[in-house]
Protein backbone atom coordinates (compact mmCIF):
# COMPACT_ATOMS: atom_id res chain seq x y z
CA UNK A 1 0.00 0.00 0.00
CA UNK A 2 2.80 2.77 0.89
CA UNK A 3 4.18 1.60 -2.51
CA UNK A 4 1.69 2.51 -4.23
CA UNK A 5 0.84 5.53 -2.42
CA UNK A 6 4.92 6.53 -3.17
CA UNK A 7 4.29 5.82 -6.68
CA UNK A 8 0.89 7.49 -6.97
CA UNK A 9 2.11 10.47 -5.39
CA UNK A 10 5.68 10.85 -7.66
CA UNK A 11 2.99 10.60 -10.79
CA UNK A 12 1.39 13.70 -9.58
CA UNK A 13 4.74 15.60 -8.80
CA UNK A 14 5.87 14.85 -12.40
CA UNK A 15 2.48 16.03 -13.75
CA UNK A 16 2.56 18.88 -11.67
CA UNK A 17 6.34 20.02 -12.67
CA UNK A 18 5.36 19.84 -16.44
CA UNK A 19 2.64 22.54 -16.26
CA UNK A 20 5.38 25.11 -14.31
CA UNK A 21 7.04 26.74 -17.05
CA UNK A 22 10.83 25.69 -18.28
CA UNK A 23 13.85 27.36 -20.27
CA UNK A 24 13.38 26.01 -23.54
CA UNK A 25 16.30 23.96 -23.76
CA UNK A 26 14.44 22.06 -20.57
CA UNK A 27 11.82 21.23 -23.16
CA UNK A 28 10.61 19.00 -25.60
CA UNK A 29 11.52 14.90 -26.08
CA UNK A 30 14.69 15.35 -23.56
CA UNK A 31 12.13 16.44 -21.04
CA UNK A 32 10.13 13.52 -21.53
CA UNK A 33 12.48 11.24 -21.72
CA UNK A 34 14.22 13.05 -18.30
CA UNK A 35 11.09 12.51 -16.47
CA UNK A 36 10.09 8.97 -17.27
CA UNK A 37 13.77 7.78 -16.55
CA UNK A 38 13.29 9.80 -12.95
CA UNK A 39 9.60 7.41 -12.40
CA UNK A 40 11.55 4.72 -13.00
CA UNK A 41 14.22 5.79 -10.35
CA UNK A 42 11.78 6.38 -7.69
CA UNK A 43 10.11 3.00 -8.52
CA UNK A 44 13.07 0.97 -8.18
CA UNK A 45 13.89 2.64 -4.78
CA UNK A 46 10.20 2.25 -3.88
CA UNK A 47 11.16 -1.18 -1.30
CA UNK A 48 14.07 0.43 0.18
CA UNK A 49 11.52 3.45 1.31
CA UNK A 50 9.35 1.51 2.61
CA UNK A 51 11.24 -0.59 4.65
CA UNK A 52 13.33 3.24 6.13
CA UNK A 53 9.27 4.35 6.70
CA UNK A 54 8.94 1.19 8.63
CA UNK A 55 12.19 1.24 10.16
CA UNK A 56 11.38 4.90 11.53
CA UNK A 57 7.78 4.08 12.90
CA UNK A 58 9.74 1.88 15.72
CA UNK A 59 11.96 4.45 16.71
CA UNK A 60 11.49 7.31 19.79
CA UNK A 61 12.43 10.70 18.61
CA UNK A 62 15.39 13.11 20.18
CA UNK A 63 14.63 15.41 22.70
CA UNK A 64 14.65 18.92 22.51
CA UNK A 65 17.88 18.86 24.41
CA UNK A 66 19.26 16.22 22.06
CA UNK A 67 18.40 18.23 19.20
CA UNK A 68 20.01 21.63 20.49
CA UNK A 69 23.28 19.47 20.63
CA UNK A 70 23.33 19.48 16.52
CA UNK A 71 22.95 23.43 16.75
CA UNK A 72 26.27 25.29 17.87
CA UNK A 73 26.34 28.85 19.87
CA UNK A 74 28.54 29.99 16.59
CA UNK A 75 28.30 28.50 12.65
CA UNK A 76 31.88 29.51 11.47
CA UNK A 77 31.84 32.56 13.46
CA UNK A 78 27.84 33.70 13.15
CA UNK A 79 26.85 33.82 16.38
CA UNK A 80 23.69 31.91 16.81
CA UNK A 81 20.88 34.66 17.67
CA UNK A 82 18.22 32.16 18.05
CA UNK A 83 16.47 28.71 18.20
CA UNK A 84 13.25 27.00 18.72
CA UNK A 85 12.64 23.31 19.46
CA UNK A 86 9.46 21.13 19.52
CA UNK A 87 7.80 24.05 17.45
CA UNK A 88 5.65 20.81 16.15
CA UNK A 89 5.69 19.16 19.09
CA UNK A 90 1.35 18.87 18.57
CA UNK A 91 2.06 17.01 15.39
CA UNK A 92 4.31 14.22 16.56
CA UNK A 93 7.59 15.69 15.05
CA UNK A 94 10.64 16.51 17.17
CA UNK A 95 12.01 19.48 15.10
CA UNK A 96 14.61 22.04 16.06
CA UNK A 97 15.26 25.43 14.10
CA UNK A 98 18.66 28.10 14.54
CA UNK A 99 19.18 31.41 13.24
CA UNK A 100 22.77 33.16 12.82
CA UNK A 101 23.98 36.40 12.16
CA UNK A 102 21.70 39.60 11.94
CA UNK A 103 18.27 41.03 10.83
CA UNK A 104 19.63 41.44 6.70
CA UNK A 105 22.16 39.09 6.59
CA UNK A 106 21.63 35.35 8.14
CA UNK A 107 21.73 31.15 7.44
CA UNK A 108 18.34 29.13 9.42
CA UNK A 109 19.26 26.00 10.18
CA UNK A 110 16.79 23.23 10.40
CA UNK A 111 16.22 19.89 11.79
CA UNK A 112 13.40 17.35 11.68
CA UNK A 113 13.49 13.81 13.37
CA UNK A 114 12.23 11.12 10.91
CA UNK A 115 11.34 8.62 13.77
CA UNK A 116 7.67 7.93 14.73
CA UNK A 117 4.63 8.31 12.69
CA UNK A 118 4.57 11.68 11.41
CA UNK A 119 8.43 12.22 11.25
CA UNK A 120 8.34 8.87 8.98
CA UNK A 121 6.44 10.11 6.55
CA UNK A 122 8.27 13.64 5.77
CA UNK A 123 11.75 11.51 5.40
CA UNK A 124 9.95 9.25 2.96
CA UNK A 125 8.66 12.50 0.70
CA UNK A 126 12.02 13.89 1.03
CA UNK A 127 14.01 10.65 0.36
CA UNK A 128 11.70 10.21 -2.74
CA UNK A 129 12.45 13.96 -4.04
CA UNK A 130 16.66 12.98 -3.52
CA UNK A 131 15.87 10.18 -5.72
CA UNK A 132 15.08 12.03 -8.96
CA UNK A 133 17.66 13.84 -10.99
CA UNK A 134 16.88 17.22 -11.76
CA UNK A 135 18.02 20.77 -12.86
CA UNK A 136 15.80 23.84 -13.58
CA UNK A 137 16.58 27.40 -13.60
CA UNK A 138 14.21 30.53 -13.82
CA UNK A 139 14.39 33.83 -13.08
CA UNK A 140 17.67 34.32 -11.76
CA UNK A 141 17.28 30.54 -9.65
CA UNK A 142 19.04 27.92 -10.13
CA UNK A 143 17.94 24.81 -8.17
CA UNK A 144 19.80 21.18 -8.65
CA UNK A 145 20.05 17.61 -7.12
CA UNK A 146 23.78 17.10 -6.48
CA UNK A 147 25.77 15.62 -4.05
CA UNK A 148 27.38 18.42 -1.44
CA UNK A 149 30.52 16.98 0.62
CA UNK A 150 29.44 13.66 -0.48
CA UNK A 151 26.17 13.66 0.55
CA UNK A 152 22.91 14.03 -1.85
CA UNK A 153 21.36 17.00 -1.88
CA UNK A 154 19.06 20.08 -3.24
CA UNK A 155 20.75 23.17 -3.81
CA UNK A 156 19.36 26.35 -4.95
CA UNK A 157 20.15 29.34 -5.67
CA UNK A 158 18.89 32.91 -6.48
CA UNK A 159 20.92 35.80 -7.44
CA UNK A 160 20.24 39.53 -8.68
CA UNK A 161 21.91 42.36 -9.07
CA UNK A 162 21.37 43.63 -5.45
CA UNK A 163 20.93 40.44 -3.64
CA UNK A 164 21.42 36.52 -3.01
CA UNK A 165 20.22 33.33 -1.06
CA UNK A 166 20.27 30.06 -1.34
CA UNK A 167 19.70 26.91 0.21
CA UNK A 168 20.71 23.46 0.82
CA UNK A 169 18.08 20.04 1.78
CA UNK A 170 19.21 16.80 2.80
CA UNK A 171 18.64 13.38 4.68
CA UNK A 172 20.98 12.40 6.90
CA UNK A 173 21.45 8.70 8.32
CA UNK A 174 18.10 8.19 6.44
CA UNK A 175 16.59 9.74 9.42
CA UNK A 176 17.08 13.27 9.35
CA UNK A 177 15.78 15.99 7.24
CA UNK A 178 18.28 19.08 7.47
CA UNK A 179 18.14 22.01 5.63
CA UNK A 180 20.08 25.27 5.33
CA UNK A 181 18.98 28.86 4.07
CA UNK A 182 21.07 31.50 3.49
CA UNK A 183 19.83 34.88 3.33
CA UNK A 184 23.07 37.54 1.79
CA UNK A 185 25.25 34.35 1.28
CA UNK A 186 25.90 32.17 -1.92
CA UNK A 187 25.40 28.48 -2.13
CA UNK A 188 29.54 28.31 -1.68
CA UNK A 189 29.43 30.29 1.23
CA UNK A 190 25.90 28.31 2.44
CA UNK A 191 28.35 24.72 1.94
CA UNK A 192 31.06 26.25 4.12
CA UNK A 193 28.35 26.98 6.74
CA UNK A 194 27.42 23.37 6.79
CA UNK A 195 30.65 22.04 7.97
CA UNK A 196 30.42 23.56 11.28
CA UNK A 197 26.77 22.16 12.06
CA UNK A 198 27.15 19.59 14.42
CA UNK A 199 25.99 16.39 12.33
CA UNK A 200 27.72 14.03 14.36
CA UNK A 201 24.95 14.80 17.49
CA UNK A 202 22.26 13.36 15.65
CA UNK A 203 22.36 9.80 17.03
Amino acid sequence: MLKKSILAGMAFLMLSCGNQKKEESDSGTGSVIDKVSNLNKVAQSADKMEEMTAELKKLTPLTNEQLKAAVPETLDGLKRKSFSAGGYAVSGLSTIEAEYGDDSKYVKVGIIDGAGESGSAIISLMAMTLSMDRESESNGTVSKTVDVNGIRSITEETKSESSVSSSIKFLYKDRYSVSLDGTGYSLQELESFLKSVKLDELK
